[in-house]
């Protein structure tokens, strides 16, 4: 028979359960419980760092996600309040993502703008020319521009105006 134990979170006394008295550290409080959880989460982030991170993690889900095929649906369909709380959060994050575009694009700019004024003529109006010129180039790039193209741009050289 189990003696009382002291639980591990909030130091009352209580009495295991019969087929966990060896390893229970925590009372039946759902305080208590949550906590014992977390920290053996926390300690198996600590051991596993990576885990979550990387393309690695991304093939794995779809891995998954392709064994249990209408798994998504089915969970929609199972959790319509975790469904409602989704759609009403969707907003906001397309509003992030969008943000967080809107700082590459803009990034892209500076980086354009740093390359227009390091170009060097032979005199000052062939130097302003050629500023001006890349100034127009980027006004006239369309708004949404392919990120990727504009990324690799800065790699090229630069752009070739004649003398």
């Amino acid at each position: 028979m189990p003696r009382q134990k002291r639980c591990a979170c909030c130091g009352r006394l209580f009495t295991p359960y019969v087929r966990a008295w060896k390893t229970q550290e925590v009372c039946h409080r759902k305080h208590c419980r949550r906590w014992s959880l977390q920290r053996a989460q926390d300690r198996w982030r600590r051991k596993n760092p990576d885990y979550f991170r990387g393309p690695e993690h991304y093939a794995r889900t779809k891995a998954w996600l392709a064994k249990h095929p209408g798994y998504r649906r089915r969970y929609w369909a199972s959790h319509p309040e975790y469904a409602a709380a989704d759609n009403r959060k969707r907003p906001e994050r397309k509003q992030r993502q969008k943000g967080r575009l809107a700082d590459i694009q803009e990034t892209l700019r500076r980086r354009e703008i740093t390359r227009i004024r390091g170009l060097r003529g032979a005199d000052i109006q062939e130097t302003l020319r050629l500023r001006l010129d890349g100034v127009l180039d980027i006004l006239a790039a369309p708004a949404r521009a392919d990120i990727q193209e504009t990324v690799a741009a800065p790699t090229q050289p630069p752009l070739p105006y004649p003398p």
